[in-house]
């Protein structure tokens, strides 16, 4: 696999595709997955030989159902990364950790030349944030609250603390792993303004904030 952790405008012109039901890929978060269907083994087969060894997240539409073993339809917005391990069981199926690189849009879809589906993308950039935001010394004041009386995320909201160096990773990486709400984390996604992206992230922590301090002494040992 490339030790090159980007995404080239070369790659993003044809890159595979993995639709999945209520799943988002931030950039900078780590995702695993686990591919057992013969298609997207075959996927994977191709995305370990592929420049930058390059993988597009999408979420499926609802009532996916009904087409989920031909190309239902998927959110045009969508994370794009890299494999960046991938153990191959004895009987052929992989465990992959991805990472999220960056924001893409969905371009159009390739005719079916393979099992999997290959699509052209375009790459989406974050508005750039300003240092020392006050939104996002809001933004760690909240996970700094919730992380003294949410016992059971203590340890990984200090870890997202500790890896976010600005307000576009922070929210991503809230996004990725203190949002459990499908549809937050979808708009989320989707947002590439960094100061929408830290209103969000303060109104949510807020409201979890509140619904934590308000619960039994019980519902503190982890985040909701």
């Amino acid at each position: 696999m490339s030790d090159k952790l980007q995404i080239a405008d070369t790659t993003l012109a044809r890159v595979p595709m993995f639709p999945l039901p209520d799943v988002q890929l931030f950039p900078g978060a780590i995702l695993p997955l686990h591919i057992f269907e013969p298609r997207y083994v075959e996927m994977v087969d191709h995305v370990l030989e592929s420049p930058d060894n390059a993988l597009a997240i999408a979420t499926l539409r609802p009532g996916y159902e009904a087409d989920y073993q031909g190309r239902p339809p998927v959110y045009s917005v969508m994370g794009v990364g890299s494999v960046v391990a991938a153990e191959r069981k004895s009987d052929g199926r992989w465990n992959l950790l991805v990472k999220g690189l960056i924001r893409a849009r969905l371009v159009d879809e390739y005719d079916e030349e393979r099992a999997f589906r290959e699509i052209n993308a375009e790459r989406i950039d974050d508005t750039e944030s300003l240092p020392g935001d006050p939104l996002e010394a809001r933004l760690r004041s909240l996970i700094n609250q919730l992380a003294d009386i949410s016992t059971g995320a203590k340890d990984a909201l200090n870890l997202i603390l500790a890896q976010a160096n600005n307000g576009a990773e922070l929210t991503n990486l809230l996004g990725a792993h203190a949002c459990s709400d499908s549809a937050l984390r979808r708009r989320m996604l989707e947002c590439p303004n960094v100061n929408t992206r830290l209103k969000m992230s303060c109104q949510h922590m807020g409201r979890v904030l509140l619904e934590v301090l308000e619960a039994p002494s019980g519902g503190r040992e982890t985040l909701h």
